[in-house]
């Protein structure tokens, strides 16, 4: 860390001098110092899921801190590693980061910083391909300690730290997929673990799709506990597609269109299982869209803010497949699907809430990029025009 010019290196917030003492800030034995520090860091490091010059030159010393079992609350720190890593879970979910994708992004970014830092002006695909670099420089920093993850993730004694290692794993394919895997089946198998450490590890299996990940998922199919079936239905659809079996489709709809509140323990969608469900069910293919569909009606009306953004967003693109209608389509032009999509969507005020009757913005947007009214009020209206 002492090393690194971080006067020149910019975060969100510009120079990044202050890096290095919220880093030693994450080892004070003040617990809101060290909370503080770390919102420091999220905000300028990996502000709203954006990473910066900066991000990648923050993980080595995350890692030092993440090694060391005399640092308090290596799991904050470990959060912070994989929000590093990835941004924020939701852009990237149920496929996982396109990795290859992000590499040919980049291809040119470290130019187009180079030109940054002389003061050249860039145009938008500059900006783009420097973004994707200092992403793809974040991602890769963190895959370079893999290693110690996987150390972590299998050690006991530490039940959220192995859970937010397990979590970071399953964000990474390559390398040694078969070494993930391995840890991963220590986790989901061991009998001490608690539930939440066997589900993130088998959905973490899925995402990584080693050999031996669908004997996970077909194990945890048959738990007692709810929240293992959950990730069993889950790694199945990741990693057999539409030909996923029955037992993994019933329970994967049933999450889709039930009513379960958020559970915080798992990292996945601040822990919106039946979102994240919603969002699998596109896996499972053509022959399933009825059912999905179905199921992200059902669950529509009772869920608001993250979860009401996440289901719409599924519904949305199972209605509207083309893409957006354009705007002033009536009523009657629309197809059956597309028809209940709005007539639920007129009949659930609360789904258009952040918070009680606070209107939720990026609701309004993702219904009205589709060519529809974006606010509930002209959705009732538009849904009467029969």
């Amino acid at each position: 860390m002492e090393t690194v010019d971080w006067a020149g290196l910019e975060h969100a917030y510009g120079s990044a001098e202050d890096v290095p003492a919220n880093l030693r800030a994450l080892t004070s034995a003040d617990e809101e110092e060290r909370h503080g520090a770390f919102g420091e860091l999220y905000a300028s490091i990996v502000h709203q899921g954006t990473r910066y010059e900066a991000s990648a030159y923050a993980v080595p010393p995350l890692l030092d801190l993440i090694a060391d079992p005399a640092t308090p609350d290596r799991w904050l720190v470990g959060q912070l590693l994989v929000l590093i890593a990835i941004g924020s879970d939701e852009a990237w979910l149920p496929d996982g980061l396109p990795v290859e994708e992000l590499r040919a992004a980049a291809t040119g970014g470290a130019e187009a910083l180079r030109r940054y830092k002389r003061d050249e002006p860039l145009g938008d695909a500059d900006q783009g391909r420097m973004y994707a670099h200092f992403d793809l420089r974040a991602y890769e920093a963190v895959g370079a300690g893999l290693p110690l993850l996987r150390r972590v993730a299998a050690a006991e004694g530490d039940a959220d730290l192995s859970t937010v290692a397990a979590y970071t794993l399953g964000w990474f394919s390559e390398p040694e997929p078969a070494a993930s895997l391995a840890v991963l089946a220590v986790v989901a198998t061991d009998p001490d673990r608690d539930e939440v450490q066997v589900a993130v590890a088998v959905v973490a299996a899925g995402m990584v799709g080693a050999d031996g990940a669908d004997r996970l998922a077909a194990t945890a199919l048959d738990d007692e506990r709810p929240v293992v079936r959950w990730a069993g239905a889950v790694a199945s659809a990741r990693l057999h597609g539409p030909a996923t079996g029955e037992r993994a489709v019933t329970e994967l709809l049933r999450w889709a269109g039930g009513t379960d509140e958020p559970d915080p323990r798992i990292p996945y969608l601040e822990g919106d299982l039946g979102g994240y469900a919603s969002l699998a069910t596109h896996q499972l293919g053509s022959a399933y869209a009825d059912a999905a569909f179905d199921a992200h009606l059902a669950r529509l009306p009772k869920v608001q803010a993250m979860p009401a953004l996440t289901v719409v967003g599924a519904a949305l693109r199972l209605a509207f497949p083309a893409g957006p209608v354009p705007a002033g389509t009536p009523f009657t032009a629309l197809d059956d699907r597309q028809r209940r999509l709005v007539r639920v969507l007129a009949a659930a005020p609360g789904s258009w809430c952040w918070s009680g009757r606070q209107e939720f913005g990026n609701f309004s947007m993702a219904v009205g990029e589709y060519g529809l009214p974006n606010s509930n009020s002209r959705m009732r209206g538009y849904a009467r025009t029969v």
